[in-house]
C-alpha cells in the first residue's frame, strides 16, 4: 500500500479568515486548494468571458480585484509588493 500525498492549501501561505473543510486538490489554476478556498466564475452572461473557471481564492482576486469573499485574504493579495 502506498502512502497517500497531500497537499497543502495555497491560501496557508497569506492571512485568510475562511476556514479549511477539505483536502486540497489540484485546481485548474494550477494551485492546490481545499474546497472552501476555490471558486468558481461563470461570467457576466453577456459575452464569453474569458475569465470564466475555477479558480482558488488567491487567483481569483488576482482576476477579479475585489470580489474575493474573504476580506483577509483580499487585503494580504494587495499587500503583496509585484
Amino acid at each position: 500500500m502506498t502512502e497517500r500525498e497531500t497537499h497543502d492549501c495555497y491560501i496557508e501561505q497569506f492571512p485568510h479568515q475562511l476556514p479549511h473543510r477539505d483536502e486540497a486538490k489540484l485546481r485548474p489554476c494550477g494551485h492546490w486548494a481545499c474546497d472552501p478556498h476555490t471558486i468558481t466564475y461563470y461570467g457576466t452572461g453577456e459575452e464569453s468571458d474569458i475569465r470564466e473557471g475555477d479558480y482558488c481564492m488567491v487567483c481569483y482576486e488576482q482576476a477579479l480585484p475585489g470580489m474575493c469573499p474573504d476580506r483577509v485574504l483580499r487585503d494580504a493579495i494587495h499587500a503583496q509588493p509585484e
